[in-house]
């Protein structure tokens, strides 16, 4: 495994983005893995304001082969989510698509290496705020960090974000060091789901107890217990999903209560999505090539797990959080 380097950039405004990827290893897409030209229209004239970081898992250079290694496993976890689906055509394909997200769960060291990064990063990024708010002239705490995720990444974001309330050697705790993010927008969300498999499939996930996302008290905000209060890691937590992704928790326009996360005190945002032609079909062929065709035709979407798709569509709660 390479050596994790985080990004650092000059700040031209007040305010940041930390983009999180999902699948797998996309160094190989370079900045096309990451929706930045969609985010940028999103954003307007606010768009040159903004520092965009992007967070890739590039640094594990034998991606691959770990997963290689993981197949006996892999097959365990793509059938404890086939059970869940009550439609048999389609059980096979979203078995394999849900697994090729979820995998790096059973792997300790990816695990945690990906881990390392998003903290490392996360300290790059307030050590960026603060140069650039003392080099004005200006209090760091006015300037705003967001976070927008999806699919694994929002996993990746959900433990980082509780280990950073929880561990004071980060030096990112929201009371103590006043690092409040300003929101975490989590896309496709696939922490409910983790949830629920990594429960059916037990001991076959490494150091289970560490989990916040298996946390025996269930889902939570991340907060840090500060005196006699609770104070989050960010002030506006949102959950956008669509109603016909199943990483997402949604099949058909039907939402499933073991897939789809909901937090109290998260912000919830239903994307309405139709698949083209033949819904069982179209939903085969979008899972089985992959992903990523974030086009819409005629009202209807290619990949119902598309991070540009998601992107576009939430155009103006985009703007609202982060211009």
């Amino acid at each position: 495994m390479s050596a994790f380097k985080p990004q650092s950039i000059r700040w031209r405004a007040d305010r940041a983005v930390l983009l999180v990827h999902g699948i797998g290893d996309a160094s190989g897409a370079g900045p096309a893995a990451f929706p930045t030209t969609q985010l940028a229209d999103a954003l307007g004239d606010d768009a040159d304001k903004v520092a965009v970081y992007t967070l890739n898992y590039d640094f594990i250079n034998d991606w691959a082969v770990r997963k290689t290694n993981l197949a006996a496993g892999i097959d365990v976890l793509g059938k404890a989510i086939g059970v869940k689906f009550d439609n048999a055509e389609l059980a096979t394909t979203l078995a394999k698509y849900c697994g090729d997200v979820l995998w790096p769960v059973l792997h300790l060291d990816t695990r945690m290496a990906v881990r390392d990064a998003y903290m490392a990063q996360l300290q790059q990024i307030v050590l960026d705020c603060g140069e650039a708010a003392l080099a004005r002239g200006h209090d760091p705490l006015g300037y705003r960090v967001s976070i927008v995720a999806h699919s694994l990444g929002c996993f990746h974001t959900y433990e980082a974000l509780h280990a950073a309330v929880r561990e004071p050697e980060y030096r990112l705790q929201p009371g103590t060091d006043l690092t409040q993010l300003e929101s975490v927008v989590l896309m496709a969300s696939p922490v409910q789901l983790i949830r629920s498999v990594a429960g059916d499939i037990g001991v076959l996930v490494p150091d289970k107890g560490a989990l916040a996302t298996m946390a025996p008290s269930g889902l939570s905000l991340p907060a840090q217990k500060f005196g006699r209060k609770d104070v989050p890691a960010t002030r506006h937590f949102v959950s956008v999903t669509g109603t016909q992704d199943p990483v997402g928790g949604h099949l058909f326009g039907k939402r499933t209560d073991w897939g789809c996360m909901s937090i109290h005190g998260q912000r919830t945002e239903i994307v309405t999505q139709t698949l083209l032609g033949d819904p069982v079909q179209s939903l085969k062929l979008a899972l089985a090539s992959g992903g990523g065709a974030g086009a819409m035709v005629g009202g209807a979407v290619q990949d119902p797990h598309s991070w540009t798709a998601y992107v576009n569509s939430k155009a103006g709660l985009l703007r609202e959080l982060l211009a």
